[in-house]
């Protein structure tokens, strides 16, 4: 820190030449020296401040501003204190002392901004593009297709809650059987999940909502998924789809932490990679598990 005291004198003692009776005490000098290595800090490390002259000129301002004094009074005291090394060395050492007990306070978290839980855990939920259209009809002399996605994305974490909905309805016409959709998390160690559900070929119109956690404690490499799969295709085709929407919910304040520490958090491998709720089964998500679920409802 010794080093900031050249910084101090090429500043200010080249543009010394006002001559002042004023002088600031010790004490006030130690003050001002310490805030100004603040201010010298900030200015060197923003380059919106560093490469804009008025911007500083306007900082170093408010700065004598705040210790009541003008630039003359400081460079005054300045040229005085300089001449008597002894005296300098203590204000120095002070200044010194101060910087390093705030460079302590702030390791320790003095200052860190302490956020209300309701704020750190706000959760953020946004539209992840599916390369879809928001609705389709298929007629008998469509071609058959199980709608494939895909999606890969830098931004998808662990502990994300991806929703996956849409509004499904297939004839009792359509001759596939084995109806169901799925949503798949690709994890960075080639591990993936799934959820899956049924669906049928009632001619009622359904609302689906896939709400799956990636709860592995790796990177989220993709998502991937259908929303038309059949075990069996044969005969017509006769399916309307619409509402699709696929939209990733997050907490933005820990996202920083959780990508920070996808190495070194232990992994828990359960013991099945797929929940599968198949056709006609009454097996339903436990309600306190809320890594994964599917929620259907019959609109008509």
């Amino acid at each position: 820190m010794r080093n900031w005291l050249p910084i101090v004198l090429i500043v200010f003692l080249s543009a010394c030449g006002v001559d002042t009776d004023e002088r600031m005490s010790q004490r006030e000098m130690r003050k001002f020296l310490t805030d100004l290595h603040l201010l010298e800090g900030i200015i060197m490390n923003d380059p919106a401040l560093s490469n804009d002259e008025r911007l500083e000129v306007y900082y170093y301002n408010a700065l004598f501003t705040k210790h009541g004094i003008t630039k003359a009074v400081f460079d005054s005291s300045l040229v005085f204190y300089t001449k008597q090394p002894k005296r300098f060395e203590r204000i120095y050492a002070g200044v010194i002392r101060s910087l390093e007990k705030l460079q302590d306070d702030v390791v320790a978290g003095k200052y860190e901004r302490v956020l209300a839980d309701s704020i750190r855990f706000q959760t953020f939920q946004y539209e992840l593009p599916l390369q879809l259209y928001t609705s389709y009809t298929f007629v008998p002399d469509s071609p058959r297709t199980k709608l494939p996605f895909s999606i890969k994305n830098v931004a998808l974490m662990s502990r994300d809650m991806y929703h996956l909905k849409f509004r499904l309805r297939r004839e009792p016409s359509d001759s596939s059987s084995g109806g169901y959709a799925a949503l798949r998390i690709h994890y960075a160690d080639g591990k993936v999940d799934t959820l899956s559900y049924p669906t049928r070929n009632d001619s009622i119109l359904r609302r689906y909502h896939f709400r799956f956690k990636a709860h592995r404690n790796f990177q989220v490499d993709s998502l991937s998924g259908v929303l038309l799969g059949t075990k069996q295709v044969k005969g017509k085709f006769r399916v309307y789809l619409d509402s699709i929407s696929l939209q990733r919910e997050y907490i933005p304040f820990l996202q920083d932490s959780l990508r920070n520490n996808l190495d070194t958090v232990p992994v828990i491998i359960l013991p099945a990679d797929t929940i599968d709720l198949s056709a006609g089964s009454a097996v339903k998500p436990r309600p306190a598990n809320r890594k994964a679920a599917v929620m259907q409802e019959d609109l008509r």
